[in-house]
């Protein structure tokens, strides 16, 4: 509106208008004399009207009520049918809020709008010309060979803004700051779940993707302006991001590539640090595959049946090329979604190694301890979690133990990946703690513990169910004072007699003798079972 008013061609009169007021920018111009304005003017809109809709003063209060309740910006009033503009006009405007410019009659209001026209193209053009010579300095930094956190750091600093590039596991490639990681969780979920993007966080933050891949495999580029006005043009620098990330995605398929069709055994660390893990990706439940029947859930290797594929075409495992730019629900029955898992994995883990065995699992090898590597691996790929709509990951790890092999920990993690089929999680992990005889169990498939634990003490929990006998509750305590009679009689505040015979019933109705090591350590693997305390991490 100050524009407007400060233009000597249109000599235009303020009537009414704070500072306030005259600084709104103007989206459009409207011309309209109609007694109701409301379908011929928009929000943002400059209202000209030449008064032909005033035949009485009182209609000056419900007119400019319209435009205001409309979301006009302002009004321009000609002089041509009055010579002036009424000073009910000036007041209904000054009531509402609007500012009121009068326009002297040599001044059509075509020319005002052809003023505005001519004004926005030049801004657009000052625009475009501004974008390009951003683009054309980006692509010059890139060709230099500047690193991503240079370009970042000067993007940020020239808009105004905070700025990071992370991937979908959280992993910050470059930042002007550090984020937390509740900050960071917010980020790849929106990043991962939003319909379309850019997005914006709970947090204010704008989230863009880099490249047109998919959602998993993508980095994101996060800018919080600020001030909410300010546009940073992420657009720009997402562009130039993708020249990174494809770089780096080229070098990864190369490595894996030779890494596949020249295997080598990984090699074994002097200190013995090696942590093993082993991912099968499997479609969701409730999928069903060919030859199925209907409705009924069917688990499908992904990866067995990649691999598969691939050994039938004669190629390699890593023949099947970049992944495909397509979101994750089209993953089932293709190798995209191994490729895209092995990405976020090296992603979570970046000093592992990783290859495909003959199964299609994916195999990795890493520095680090058992429980450390199983934390970080459920932090990050659990972020991707909610974009995976149509497959599920079963991960094990094991850590190689003194005087065992890698291979020996490697197939320790297989089983516990095995095991972890059963969970239901889209990302689920077991450690093969497999050191003791309960945390052997652990790397037993999660249905076949418990059947274990109903053939053993299935006639002890239907005799409790039916004479409420707490059978099951004495066995426990019992173990857990390593068959003290005394001592499970004052823990529970029974009889010892008591003790003694809910255990004689237990050892009839499971034909178990808890005087022998061997009984005594199934019922005990049982009851732990039932008591979920050998439930996957």
């Amino acid at each position: 509106m100050r524009d407007i008013l400060d233009a000597p061609q249109l000599r235009m009169r303020l009537l009414h208008g704070d500072a306030g007021e005259l600084d709104r920018p103007v989206a459009r111009v409207c011309a309209t004399d109609m007694p109701d304005p409301r379908p011929f003017v928009t929000p943002g809109a400059l209202v000209c009207t030449g008064l032909v809709w005033r035949q009485q003063a009182t209609d000056a209060d419900r007119y400019v009520g319209l435009l205001a309740a409309a979301g006009v910006v302002g009004v321009v009033a000609g002089q041509a049918l009055h010579g002036h503009v009424p000073e009910d006009v000036v007041e209904a405007c000054r009531r509402y809020g609007l500012p009121l410019l009068s326009a002297p009659q040599s001044v059509p209001f075509s020319r005002i709008i052809e003023y505005l026209a001519e004004q926005a193209a030049e801004v657009r053009w000052r625009r475009v010309q501004s974008r390009a010579d951003r683009q054309r300095r980006l692509l010059t930094a890139v060709a230099a060979g500047t690193a991503i956190e240079t370009l970042v750091a000067d993007f940020a600093a020239e808009q105004r803004v905070s700025a990071w590039i992370l991937t979908s596991t959280g992993t910050v490639i470059a930042g002007t700051e550090d984020l937390a990681e509740p900050d960071i969780d917010r980020i790849v979920a929106t990043a991962l779940t939003a319909p379309r993007l850019p997005a914006v966080t709970t947090g204010a933050m704008r989230v863009l993707q880099v490249g047109a891949g998919d959602r998993i495999t993508a980095w994101y580029l996060v800018i919080r302006p600020s001030a909410p006005e300010l546009d940073p043009f992420g657009a720009d620098l997402a562009a130039v991001a993708e020249l990174y990330r494809q770089r780096r995605a080229d070098r990864q398929h190369l490595d894996w590539e030779l890494a596949d069709r020249f295997p080598v055994p990984f090699a074994e660390r002097a200190d013995g640090c090696e942590v093993a893990l082993v991912c099968e990706v499997h479609a969701a439940d409730g999928l069903t595959g060919p030859g199925s029947k209907p409705d009924v859930p069917q688990r499908r290797s992904l990866s067995g049946g990649v691999a598969g594929a691939i050994e039938r075409a004669g190629a390699p495992a890593h023949a099947a090329g970049p992944v495909a730019p397509q979101q994750v629900a089209s993953w089932a029955d293709s190798s995209a979604g191994l490729l895209a898992v092995r990405a976020a994995l090296h992603d979570a883990l970046p000093d592992i190694a990783t290859s495909i065995d003959r199964e299609g699992r994916l195999v990795g090898v890493t520095a680090g301890t058992q429980d450390g590597i199983a934390a970080t691996v459920v932090r990050r790929l659990g972020r991707i979690a909610p974009a995976l709509t149509e497959i599920r990951l079963a991960v094990g790890v094991s850590a190689r133990q003194p005087d065992e092999t890698l291979s020996g920990a490697i197939g320790a993690a297989a089983a516990a990946a095995t095991a972890a089929r059963d969970d239901t999680a889209p990302v689920s992990l077991r450690v093969a703690d497999i050191d003791s005889a309960v945390g052997l169990l652990t790397a037993v498939p999660g249905g076949l513990q418990r059947r274990f634990a109903e053939r053993v003490l299935g006639p002890v929990l239907e005799y409790d169910r039916r004479h409420g006998a707490g059978l099951l509750e004495t066995l426990e305590v019992f173990l857990g004072c390593e068959g003290s009679w005394r001592q499970a009689a004052d823990r529970m505040h029974l009889h010892l007699n008591t003790v003694r015979y809910r255990i004689g019933r237990i050892e009839e109705l499971t034909g178990r003798d808890l005087g022998r090591l061997d009984d005594r350590l199934d019922l005990y693997l049982a009851v732990r079972t039932l008591a979920g305390q050998t439930a996957p991490v």
